[in-house]
């Protein structure tokens, strides 16, 4: 690889368009599945309103936008945008354990339930691997 370009480089630029991307989707998009997550959170908790899916959409922009900024600058401190990935790993963890685990494991079939839970597996494991290692 060139000079100045580590091995994490496009995981990390995919991450950050993805977050983007997903951020202004939950922000504009009120029945994302991200959405639907947050809703069920709230239900918990007795409450009926849609904070969690919005908090959680502007974190994901925030994580994409500081992902991208800490590739070509060095404003942004490692450790804050560790600690917002950390927080994107936990509820995403948490998703795939509520969709896949406690809802649905292995269905309709052991292979579609595979070929949809690996890329959130994969998913994962970059954020996992860029917030310890942020740049």
């Amino acid at each position: 690889m060139r000079k100045g370009v580590n091995s994490v480089f496009f995981i990390q630029l995919s991450l950050a368009l993805m977050f983007i991307a997903l951020g202004i989707v939950g922000i504009t998009n009120h029945n994302s599945e991200w959405a639907q997550f947050g809703r069920s959170v709230n239900n918990l908790f007795g409450k009926n309103n849609d904070l969690i899916p919005v908090l959680f959409a502007v974190l994901e922009l925030i994580a994409g936008v500081l992902l991208l900024l800490s590739m070509f600058t060095n404003v942004l401190p490692g450790r804050f945008l560790s600690i917002a990935l950390l927080i994107i790993f936990i509820f995403w963890a948490i998703t795939i354990v509520m969709n896949f685990f406690l809802d649905g494991f292995a269905k309709p079939d052991f292979i579609v339930w595979l070929s949809r839970v690996s890329p959130q597996l994969v998913i994962l494991s970059a954020i996992w691997l860029i917030a310890r290692d942020p740049g």
